[in-house]
């Protein structure tokens, strides 16, 4: 199978032994990654065609950077539309050779007023079924700045930090949830909150997927008055362990590798651990898989500034349409058996 379906131990137990059901999912989880999203694009409109509108219970979403923008997306009332329409608007997504930060604002506002006008905004923010969870991160007070000095001292300081405690970086960048009713529900912890509302969800989206010395921060109105961050850098992958009320996490992933932390792509020694994932169902490309696609790899940032447009779109398309064997290996695995044979421990990816 090109589609891993990889459970923690709990989670585990309990497919092979009842198969994976819909009615067991109580949240949903998506990883940053800007343009690795597309590995999903193809899987999170089956899901939404397939999967969850059997799920009848309300479900969390909890999300970072673009899986913000995803599980925003995920709380639409038509969602499969919806990811339709941003995976044509992310594919055709053209910049001069010298990419200006402007031309990368006039995107995402044209993405935002497409997405997620005020009635769609509306519509996510008191969604009973499907509650939107947004992480970022904000600056403390000595460090709230956002010029390019400024954010390279915050970065350099928390890299440094971060080698010796994870903790660290949370120190510097604390976790700001912006949910429905300042909802926690995924975590166990209590980090901050903002109340999320329809006025405020495009800063909130805009701050969550906002790298630094790369985009712009945002502010966010009902919060302090800081600039606010790509949430990644706090929950990457997410390292769990995640709240899921007795129930399962599904957890569609681009890549069958866990890193934590934004900062912890250079650090091998910092892993996820595999009792943090007892109740997660994740579903990833095998390594094989993303071998055979073109340069051997799944889209990443680089390719706005190695590739032109036109060889950019080229190759997206092409992982488009092979990622449509991922979701003919997720449909046959349900269909066969409810995943009971092709479930495997996420212990081998961790």
């Amino acid at each position: 199978m090109n589609l891993q379906i990889l459970a923690g131990k709990k989670a585990y137990a309990e497919i092979q032994q009842h198969g994976l059901r819909p009615e067991r999912i109580k949240l949903m989880v998506g990883a940053s990654g800007g343009p690795k999203w597309l590995m999903l694009s193809r899987l999170d409109q089956y899901l939404s065609e397939h999967f969850l509108p059997k799920i009848t219970h309300p479900i969390s979403l909890l999300g970072s950077s673009i899986g913000s923008w995803r599980m925003a997306c995920y709380a639409q009332q038509d969602p499969l539309a919806i990811f339709k329409e941003f995976e044509q608007l992310y594919l055709n997504q053209r910049y001069s050779d010298a990419i200006k930060p402007e031309e990368i604002t006039a995107y995402i506002d044209k993405v935002l007023a497409q997405l997620f006008s005020p009635e769609r905004a509306q519509y996510i923010v008191s969604n009973p079924q499907r509650k939107l969870h947004i992480v970022a991160v904000r600056n403390r007070k000595l460090l709230n700045g956002h010029s390019k000095l400024a954010q390279g001292f915050g970065l350099l300081t928390a890299a440094v930090g971060n080698l010796a405690s994870e903790k660290m970086v949370e120190a510097l960048y604390p976790r700001v949830i912006i949910s429905p009713n300042k909802s926690t529900a995924p975590y166990f912890i209590k980090p901050e909150t903002i109340e999320l509302s329809a006025d405020i969800l495009s800063n909130s989206l805009v701050a969550s997927g906002a790298i630094p010395m790369v985009m712009s921060p945002a502010k966010i109105p009902g919060g302090k008055d800081r600039w606010y961050w790509d949430g990644g850098l706090v929950d990457y992958h997410f390292s769990g362990p995640f709240n899921a009320d007795d129930g399962l996490v599904l957890y569609p992933h681009f890549f069958p590798k866990i890193i934590p932390g934004w900062l912890d792509k250079g650090i091998p020694w910092r892993k996820a651990k595999a009792e943090n994932y007892d109740n997660v169902v994740m579903l990833a490309p095998s390594a094989d898989f993303i071998a055979k696609l073109p340069y051997g790899k799944i889209p990443d940032r680089k390719d706005f500034e190695n590739l032109s447009n036109e060889d950019r779109e080229s190759y997206w398309h092409t992982v488009l349409e092979a990622t449509n064997s991922l979701v003919d290996d997720l449909h046959s695995a349900l269909e066969k058996d409810d995943a009971r044979s092709a479930v495997m421990p996420i212990e081998s990816i961790l």
